[in-house]
């Protein structure tokens, strides 16, 4: 969402482009907090630096050319189905899913297909308007 939030800024897109974004990170900073929490009841606190480090230098990161800008807006893609991988990896080896509720995981396959199709429908009606109304050039004679 971060990478999301900053693409959006720099681009300057209109703001209702991107309004859903900040909601999306504080929800997200809210998970990093609450794993902050159990890094510190687990009694793993010098474990969460890392993390806290690569959150907290993203922004800065980001901004500072356009090309690690893209650079990480073409890798979200990669790095969501890494994480998607990984929570696999975790399943097949515990061969356990108690851990995991298929409530959440279909609520959540569900409202990407929804948003998938909506944003396609919109994006390609963009498409359209902008074809519509581009400018021609005038032909020098």
């Amino acid at each position: 969402f971060l990478v999301f939030l900053q693409y959006q800024c720099y681009y300057g897109y209109p703001p209702l482009t991107h309004l859903e974004y900040p909601i999306l990170l504080a929800l997200s900073l809210s998970g990093v907090i609450l794993l902050l929490c159990i890094f510190h009841f687990n009694g793993n606190v010098k474990q969460a630096v890392p993390y806290v480090a690569v959150l907290g230098s993203s922004w800065f990161v980001l901004a500072l050319q356009k090309w690690i800008r893209d650079l990480a807006m073409n890798f979200c893609t990669f790095i969501s189905a890494a994480s998607k991988f990984a929570q696999l990896q975790c399943l097949w080896k515990t061969r356990d899913s108690g851990a995991v509720s298929a409530l959440t995981w279909s609520l959540s396959s569900y409202t990407f297909l929804i948003r998938f199709v909506i944003m396609l429908a919109l994006n390609i009606w963009v498409t359209v308007t902008v074809l519509r109304y581009r400018k021609t050039a005038m032909k020098a004679e």
